[in-house]
């Protein structure tokens, strides 16, 4: 499994401390790619070059304007903004992108479950599958805690959300700070063996970058992800000074590869 961290690739020195740090990949906003210009995409191409690594991730993928839970959401302008930016992502290596989304995919007053669980299945399977299918790019499905979105909460319910489209290029997510708020085990990861293609990491009980093996049991959460076959881990997480908890949290993940 390969290990990145969450950092904007327009951030020279961002990024030019994961390298540092002994990330193997940078995992990226999607909007950086949709709504940047050309020369703000070439710019942050040629650093990423420069420094030797790519962006083998994103994440935000798509903005609240396009609400994919509604069987009003504008499919023509949600095809054009994916096309637009998996057309650069691929560019800097981008294989892997996450939906979690929870302002988009968020359940209207007006729509039911099933419903709304239904578009964005629809949507997943006629819109965003064919175009990520053109870039050869794998769609994750992140589940989110209640707290932040009322709909597919659990593991468990992304992976049903990614069968649901039919689609070999939709695949389900394990974000450990979402899974522990929501009760999910490392079991639930296991049990989806084969399902479960990228994850996040950070610290459950702060949602900041991990700063060591005492604090919890990363281990166990990744020795569940490779028992699954999850080609990537990023670290996603709070942090109030970057350019030194990349450090940290590199020595954690050295750690990590171990396992």
């Amino acid at each position: 499994m390969r290990f990145g961290v969450c950092t904007g690739i327009d951030n020279f020195e961002g990024v030019e401390n994961a390298v540092k740090a002994g990330f193997d990949y940078v995992e990226s906003r999607f909007a950086f790619f949709a709504e940047s210009t050309d020369e703000e995409f070439e710019d942050a191409k040629n650093n990423l070059k420069k420094l030797g690594i790519k962006c083998e991730a994103s994440n935000c993928f798509i903005p609240r304007e396009f609400p994919i839970s509604d069987s009003n959401c504008d499919r023509q302008g949600l095809a054009e903004y994916i096309e637009k930016g998996m057309k650069k992502g691929v560019e800097v290596g981008l294989k892997t992108i996450v939906l979690g989304s929870g302002g988009a995919r968020r359940i209207p007053e007006n729509v039911s479950y099933r419903e709304a669980f239904c578009n964005i299945s629809n949507i997943l399977n006629e819109v965003i599958a064919p175009v990520a299918e053109k870039y050869d790019i794998t769609i994750v499905i992140e589940p989110l805690r209640r707290a932040e979105c009322n709909i597919i909460n659990t593991v468990k319910e992304g992976v049903a959300l990614a069968s649901s489209s039919g689609e070999y290029n939709i695949q389900g997510l394990g974000d450990l700070f979402h899974m522990m708020k929501e009760g999910d085990t490392f079991d639930d990861i296991k049990d989806l063996k084969g399902s479960i293609k990228h994850a996040h990491l950070a610290c459950p009980e702060t949602r900041l970058y991990p700063k060591n093996l005492d604090e919890f049991d990363y281990k166990g959460f990744i020795d569940a992800l490779n028992f699954a076959g999850c080609e990537r881990c990023s670290i996603e997480a709070s942090t109030d000074d970057y350019n030194s908890d990349v450090f940290i949290a590199g020595k954690v993940v050295d750690e990590l590869r171990k396992v």
